[in-house]
C-alpha cells in the first residue's frame, strides 16, 4: 500500500537519515573497539606479569590450543611425556576476532620460555611422539580423511589431486553406456554416483555402500546396472591404504563418479 506522507519526502531526506544512522553506528562501534582493545591489552598485560611470576618459580605450563587452528589426536600421550620434564597441561581457545598477540598472552609466554629452555624443536618431537603412540595403542581404530597425512588412494597415484581423476577415468574405461541412456544436456545439473567404505591397512574393505543420483528420471533403470559395476571395480583394485604420523591405518573412503 502507498503512503501519500512517505511519498511527498524527497530522496535526500533518506540520504541524510541514513547517513546520520550509518555515522552514528560507525561511531559506537569505534567507541566498543577502543573499550575492547583497552580491556584485552589490560587482560594481556596481567597474564604476562602472572607468567613471568610463575616462570621464576621453576613453573612451566603448555598449552593445547582448540578452535582455528590444527587439533592432534594424541593428547594425552602429549601429557603424559610433558610430566617427564615437569611441564604442567592446560587449554585455551583462539579466537579469529581477536588480534593473535592480544590473546592467550600467558600461554604465549610459557611456551618462548619452554623453546628457550628445552629448545625451537623439542615440542615437535614430543608431538611427533606423542601421536605415534596413541596410533600404536589404537590399533583398530579407522582414521577420518582429515586424520591422514597420507589419505588412501588408487594404485599408482602420486598425490591427492591425481586419485580425484584417475579412478573415474579407468572406471569408465571399462564400463559402457546402455543404448537408450540418456545424457546430460548443457543446462542439466549433473548426475553422479558415489562409494564410501572402509579400507583396512590389510588392503581388505568392508561396509561398502553406493549411492546415484540421476537427473533424468528415465535413467534410473540401470542404477542396478551402474552399481554393480562400481562394486565390482571397488572390490578388484588394489587400494593404497591411508597413513598417519607415517603408520599404516585403516581409514574411510569416499569416491565420486559423474555420468556424462
Amino acid at each position: 500500500m502507498s503512503n501519500k506522507g512517505f511519498e511527498d519526502r524527497s530522496d535526500s531526506f533518506y540520504h541524510v537519515k541514513s547517513d546520520t544512522i550509518s555515522d552514528s553506528l560507525m561511531i559506537e562501534r569505534e567507541k566498543w573497539m577502543e573499550e575492547e582493545r583497552k580491556y584485552l591489552d589490560s587482560a594481556c598485560l596481567s597474564e604476562t606479569q602472572k607468567a613471568e611470576e610463575d616462570i621464576k618459580k621453576n613453573k612451566l605450563v603448555f598449552f593445547h590450543y582448540f578452535g582455528l587452528v590444527e587439533e592432534y589426536k594424541g593428547n594425552t600421550e602429549m601429557n603424559e611425556l610433558l610430566k617427564k620434564y615437569n611441564i604442567g597441561v592446560d587449554s585455551a581457545l583462539t579466537y579469529c576476532t581477536v588480534p593473535p598477540h592480544l590473546q592467550n598472552c600467558y600461554a604465549q609466554i610459557m611456551r618462548k620460555e619452554i623453546d628457550r629452555k628445552f629448545g625451537a624443536t623439542f615440542i615437535d618431537s614430543l608431538r611427533t611422539t606423542a601421536e605415534i603412540q596413541y596410533i600404536q595403542k589404537n590399533p583398530d581404530k579407522i582414521y577420518r580423511f582429515e586424520e591422514c597425512d597420507w589419505v588412501s588412494r588408487y594404485p599408482g597415484d602420486t598425490s591427492y589431486e591425481e586419485f580425484s581423476k584417475s579412478y573415474e577415468r579407468d572406471f569408465w574405461k571399462g564400463v559402457g553406456y546402455p543404448d537408450d541412456f540418456e545424457y546430460r544436456k548443457d543446462k542439466d545439473l549433473y548426475s553422479s554416483m558415489g562409494a564410501t567404505f572402509v579400507l583396512y591397512k590389510t588392503g581388505k574393505i568392508s561396509d561398502l555402500k553406493i549411492d546415484i543420483t540421476f537427473q533424468n528420471k528415465k535413467n534410473y533403470k540401470y542404477s542396478s546396472y551402474f552399481i554393480s559395476q562400481l562394486k565390482e571395480f571397488i572390490q578388484k583394485t588394489k587400494w593404497v591404504p591411508a597413513k598417519s604420523s607415517g603408520i599404516t591405518v585403516n581409514s574411510e573412503m569416499r569416491i565420486t563418479l559423474f555420468f556424462k
